[in-house]
């Protein structure tokens, strides 16, 4: 029976019953140890009439073995598994051992997500997973994956886990019910029905030491003699609560045969509960099958089918820890001895790990081998656990820093920045072997870019780099490749020229980077280096032109680092590239480099006017950053997002979103962030109406010293600094602001440094040489592929030509500008456009919601793929989905476009992927 709890009980019931309405639903139970999670649990699952229910746990013996407590959830439903595609089989079954494939993290995760779809569909589905603090770390990772996207799916998850647990289960985002004790009056009453008649003052004080702990109130009682229960016999004076449950069940366990403790010992550590296997190892330490009855009958375990199960997780912690070394050392041993086959080879090699006490290169060996097992399975965090696991049973200094610091990269990769962190810590104490430096100065400067700040994470890089430049110039070279992102991060562009371009110059046979060579041309040619820029310089700026269609890609990030040859690479522009990288770090699983490439490809769609995918990306890049603990990161997406806001008008979004950018970037000292989001501002204070005030953050972006400055920014932003100060009517001082960027494109010949250059001449000048100008813009070869930036001029020329009393000629203009700015969905740009139509004499008819509109950016995306002819279950693989899900969005879609069937969707309006 389970005492009080009410308002818990009807939260749970709240998330079943919209479960079998279709709406999905988790939630974690928190609290100390014995208040009552798995009673919650299973009263929930004793209420799920028509509802399927799976069970799973974290057990602390399993702690370090991928996708263990994934697999015991998941095995009631296996035979299910042909009804998946064919990749996300294959990635199950590499995660649980069944076949020698390579998968990764992503693919793994969606097939738990399909298959637990699969089971809803036949019937609703509860899935109750305790001791979540020992989950391990992959199969964490892919149970959280899922119960942040079960909005369709007629699914719940409950997850147990305790508050005060060595191991915390971290679920950012999923919701909580903290679990406290009973009331007096339900204490009272559980005491009532389970110890009988106690003196009050006992009952008192059991209820207040307690504080209403359910399991320490059905357990102290027993530990107590019948004086102290009467009340005639003291209590003991103080009793802590943790100790004060072992104890008790400790005295349990030592009232019982010698063979049985043996036998439960060995149940502890071989934490599967699998019968088979602590029969036979409990035969090679002298305790057979008959030694179990003992300890059912003191009702310590419990048998079901082939799996031994203990009556609380306190029992298995207190037999194992009470447990002498030499005790649990036999017991692993014993185990080892019966675990056969290459399918155990992991397990064997965590109790042999469990059985050592000193250093045993060979027993590090099998833990090495068993991280790249994991590693290949998609498990980067189990790797981390064993190469640490290894490197502490290292007798030799450095391989055991070279195991460290593999350990860390698989942490970063796991997008675990503390723990990698606390890694490279552990391995700095070891001698300065060259490559771990190279491998352990790389993940610093991703860490220190992701959660500090950049010109700490470039001085880290660039004296790493400079000690191995001679011994491993390879090594140097990526690191100085990252310290050029740190660099242009925090405005240190003399850095790049000074201290970095000098480094990759200076490589004993090898060439100049020619990553970090396109970036110093291009700084040469517009002038933000020293000197004039010669034939070479304006040669490779031109060549990085050519693969950027916007100059906020190659100067924002120019260096796209995949591993292809130089052929296939230059055939990419920059925004592909980006698309690629995204692609190559979710297939890899690799946490911490996705969220970067995120963070590219963003930028991209943002510079190109890919608004809807843009903002996918970006939120779904934020999460990850905020879950991963990338603060610096989580400050870059939120000024993409505060910049779309500004371009679609929604200005309470834009500033709140560039309020937290600036929260975070300003401590940091992240000056390319701080200068976007003051660009941001200043373009929505312009679309407001207020010019004037927009040209004061503008100036700050070139004011040395200001937390917004920025040099390439302050270059960029020539266009909306010169259109502010125009409508402002302050054109003073603004001349040598327009003859800087004309300087840029007399060498960059990318069509928008073309059109941006013109139309910035045309609004400080006069009568026909303005139109000259303006004209000029117009014919600007490409300007097709940049529709903001086409629909802008022909805005400020429609302006202008009105001013002149040229109506007519305004009209055609500011025509064709508000229907660019509808399609964008840019809607101050838009209405702009209107009262500029209206002034001329003719009103423009307000369009409807376009087709882009009217969806949301995920339904915009199973749109366009069913449009394209994938099914359900393709959309589903690419957008990390479930096909349930995407059946969903369609069905809403369907809806909001008046359309009946997939087959209409290719004659809509959807826009192009951006992908490349």
């Amino acid at each position: 029976m389970l005492y009080g709890r009410r308002e818990e009980r009807a939260r749970i019931f709240r998330l079943l019953a919209d479960a079998r309405a279709g709406c999905g639903g988790v939630l974690v139970v928190r609290g100390e140890a014995g208040i009552g999670k798995q009673t919650l649990l299973e009263d929930a699952a004793e209420q799920t009439a028509g509802f399927r229910v799976l069970r799973g746990a974290g057990a602390e013996a399993e702690v370090e073995l991928p996708f263990a407590g994934l697999h015991q959830l998941l095995r009631p439903v296996l035979d299910r598994l042909d009804r998946l595609p064919a990749p996300q089989i294959g990635a199950l079954r590499g995660a649980f051992g069944l076949a020698d494939v390579e998968t990764n993290r992503f693919l793994i995760e969606l097939g738990v997500l399909s298959l637990l779809a699969v089971v809803a569909a036949e019937q609703p589905l509860l899935c109750l997973i305790s001791q979540a603090g020992w989950l391990d770390s992959a199969s964490a990772d892919a149970l959280v994956f899922v119960g942040r996207r079960l909005s369709t799916e007629r699914m719940v998850l409950l997850f147990a886990a305790r508050d005060d647990h060595v191991r915390r289960f971290d679920a950012p985002g999923l919701p909580i019910l903290q679990l406290g004790g009973l009331d007096a009056t339900e204490a009272r009453q559980l005491l009532e029905a389970h110890a009988g008649a106690l003196a009050p003052a006992v009952r008192d004080r059991l209820i207040a030491e307690t504080r209403g702990n359910p399991l320490a109130l059905l357990e102290l009682p027993a530990t107590l003699s019948d004086g102290q229960l009467a009340g005639s016999a003291p209590l003991p004076e103080r009793l802590p609560l943790s100790t004060r449950l072992q104890q008790a069940f400790l005295q349990q366990v030592r009232a019982l045969p010698t063979a049985t403790q043996v036998l439960l010992l060995v149940a502890a550590a071989e934490a599967t509960g699998d019968l088979a296997t602590i029969f036979a190892a409990g035969r090679n330490l002298g305790a057979g099958l008959e030694a179990l009855e003992p300890a059912e009958r003191a009702g310590l375990v419990t048998v079901g089918g082939q799996e031994l199960r203990f009556r609380h997780p306190l029992v298995r912690s207190a037999i194992y820890q009470d447990a002498t070394f030499t005790t649990r050392q036999a017991a692993h041993r014993a185990l080892v001895a019966v675990l056969q086959g290459e399918q155990q080879a992991d397990r064997r090699a965590w109790h042999l790990a469990a059985a050592t006490l000193t250093s045993d290169e060979k027993v590090a060996r099998l833990l090495e081998a068993s991280a790249e097992r994991a590693r290949r399975r998609g498990g980067p965090a189990a790797a981390a656990t064993a190469l640490e696991r290894a490197a502490a049973l290292t007798p030799e200094v450095a391989s055991r820093v070279r195991r460290l610091v593999a350990a860390a990269e698989c942490e970063w990769e796991a997008g675990h920045t503390t723990q990698a962190q606390a890694l490279l810590d552990q391995a700095e104490a070891g001698p300065p072997d060259p490559a771990a430096r190279a491998r352990a100065a790389r993940v610093r400067g991703h860490l220190e870019l992701g959660t500090g700040s950049p010109a700490t994470a470039c001085t880290l890089l660039v004296e790493n780099a400079r000690l191995l430049l001679d011994v491993d110039p390879e090594q140097a070279t990526e690191l100085l490749v990252l310290a050029t992102r740190a660099a242009v991060a925090g405005n240190q562009l003399d850095r790049i020229l000074e201290e970095i371009s000098p480094l990759v110059r200076h490589r004993p046979g090898h060439p100049p980077d020619r990553r970090i060579q396109r970036l110093v041309d291009s700084m040469q040619a517009v002038g933000l280096g020293r000197g004039p820029p010669t034939a070479a310089t304006v040669a490779a700026a031109r060549q990085t032109a050519t693969a950027a269609g916007h100059p906020v890609l190659a100067w924002l990030w120019p260096i796209a680092d995949l591993a292809e040859p130089d052929a296939v690479a230059d055939a990419l522009t920059l925004d592909q590239r980006y698309a690629k990288a995204v692609a190559t770090h979710r297939a890899a699983g690799t946490v911490g480099a996705l969220t970067v490439a995120l963070a590219d490809l963003a930028l991209a769609e943002t510079a190109l006017g890919r608004w809807p995918e843009a903002i996918g990306n970006a939120t779904e890049g934020l999460r990850l950053a905020r879950e991963t603990g990338q603060t610096a990161t989580a400050g870059s997406f939120l000024a993409l997002l505060a910049a779309v806001a500004a371009e679609q008008g929604r200005a309470e979004d834009c500033r709140r979103l560039a309020k937290e950018a600036l929260a975070i970037a300003i401590p940091r000292r992240v000056a390319v962030v701080t200068a976007f989001a003051a660009w941001t501002l200043a373009l929505l204070e312009l679309t407001e109406g207020r010019p004037a005030a927009a040209l004061e953050r503008l100036r700050a972006l070139s004011t040395p010293g200001h937390p917004a400055a920025h040099a390439i920014l302050a270059l960029l932003a020539t266009g909306t600094l010169v259109e502010s100060a125009a409508r402002a009517g302050r054109l003073e001082g603004i001349e040598p602001f327009v003859a800087r960027f004309e300087r840029w494109a007399q060498w960059d010949r990318r069509a928008w440094t073309q059109v941006v250059a013109h139309y910035c001449r045309a609004l400080i000048t006069q009568g026909e040489e303005a139109e000259r100008h303006y004209q000029a813009a117009l014919a600007v070869e490409g300007l097709g592929e940049l529709p903001l930036e086409l629909a802008r001029t022909e805005l400020v020329y429609g302006e202008w030509l009105r001013r002149q009393r040229r109506k007519v000629d305004a009209r055609v203009h500011l025509r064709a500008a508000l229907a660019v700015f509808e399609r964008l969905g840019a809607s101050p740009w838009a209405e702009r456009t209107r009262s500029e139509l209206q002034a001329s004499g003719q009103t423009a008819r307000r369009r409807d919601p376009s087709t882009r509109e009217q969806l949301t950016p995920q339904e915009l995306q199973v749109a366009r793929l069913a449009g394209q002819g994938l099914t359900n279950q393709q959309i589903a693989e690419q957008l990390f989905i479930s096909r349930h899900t995407v059946g969903y969005h369609l069905h809403k879609l369907y809806a909001k476009l008046g359309i009946a069937s997939r087959a209409e969707l290719w004659r809509l309006d959807l826009g192009d992927d951006g992908a490349g």
